[in-house]
């Protein structure tokens, strides 16, 4: 009977996707990552949001922005995380206050998305 072979080595597709720490409550709405390597990526609520990598998501594409009210108590909230929790230890899922929990966001997802300047030239390839 065939078995399966194990490759001894396997390496990870980005440079080191490990948090150190993780700040839901960021600075200007966003969820901040100190990685591993020392790398930060602060993540804007509404960018994550949009990005959410769920199958729902994924295929159809993230909610649009509810429409302003002209009266501010009665509009919507802004958006914002309630919660987010580990997911093993490859990711985490965030609890988004409009009612969407599915989004499972792996941390090589994560630093692979990161939207700061210096990791938007890498993925344009300067």
């Amino acid at each position: 009977m065939p078995r399966c072979r194990r490759s001894s080595t396997w390496s990870r597709p980005t440079l080191n996707a490990s948090p150190k720490s993780i700040k839901l409550a960021g600075a200007n709405n966003t969820i901040t990552i100190l990685w591993a390597d020392g790398h930060q990526s602060a993540y804007p609520y509404r960018y994550l949001r949009d990005r959410c990598p769920c199958a729902t998501c994924s295929e159809m594409g993230p909610p649009s922005s509810p429409a302003t009210s002209p009266f501010p108590i009665l509009g919507a909230k802004p958006l914002k995380p309630e919660r987010a929790e580990l997911v093993g230890r490859y990711a985490l899922q965030i609890f988004w206050n409009d009612g969407h929990s599915s989004g499972i966001y792996s941390f090589d997802y994560l630093r692979e998305s990161c939207p700061c300047d210096e990791c938007a030239r890498r993925r344009r390839g300067e």
